[in-house]
Order: C-alpha cells, then structure tokens, then sequence
C-alpha cells in the first residue's frame, strides 16, 4: 500500500479531509465491503490512536471519499492548517490494533528561514 501525502486546504482544515479517489480505491475500497463507512484506528507521532471515520457517498457514480468523524478532534488537537501537509504511513502496529500513522509536517520560521517540521 503506498502513502498518501496531501497539502491540507481549507476545506480539509475546516470541515473534512478530502481523500484521493485514487489512493482510496488503491488501499481502501475493498475493504468497505458494501458499505459507506470505515472506522481506521491510526497512530499519531505521539503514539495517541486516533479513529478517523472514512466515508463515500451514498449516490452518484463519484465515491468522494473523505474522513468524517474524528477529524476535527484531531485538526484542533494538532493547530492545523491550510497549507500543513498530512502523510499517512502504512505500518502496522498489531499491539494497539493500527495500520496506520498519522504525520503532521508544519511550516516553521526560524531565524527567518521557512523549515518543514513534524508534529
């Protein structure tokens, strides 16, 4: 299963995150089985599990996947935004149950240089 590496717009930062239909179908389709709802326990960099719940929509030919519950919890608790990138790893961690982790790299300022650092 690849990555998924985004750039985080507004929309993902106030409302939900947009997921790639590419990268969905790719690593996550399948495992819906029918239905319009996945439950994912991922690991942030602290080792706190979040659950994200990632839904499609229930008509038209577009899947639309996005994350849904769980997203602003995590937004909030990390200070998001648009412009942050989220990159989601695949590595399993069968002692707490997750298959994924969770990255934050922020843009930081420091002594006037633009750096990329991870949260």
């Amino acid at each position: 299963m690849a990555n998924l590496s985004k750039t985080l717009s507004e929309t993902d930062v106030d409302v939900r995150f947009s997921v790639p239909s590419r990268w969905f179908k790719e690593n996550l389709y399948s495992r819906f089985g029918g239905n319009f709802v996945l439950d994912l326990p991922v690991k942030d960099r602290s080792g706190e599990v979040q659950s994200f719940r990632f839904s499609v929509r229930t008509k038209g030919k577009h899947l639309k996947p996005v994350i849904s519950r769980g997203w602003r919890k995590f937004v909030r608790a990390k200070g998001l935004k648009a412009g942050n990138k989220i990159v989601f790893v695949r590595e399993n961690d069968p002692e707490i149950g997750t298959e994924y982790t969770v990255d934050v790299i922020k843009e930081i300022k420091l002594f006037g240089t633009d750096i990329q650092g991870r949260v």
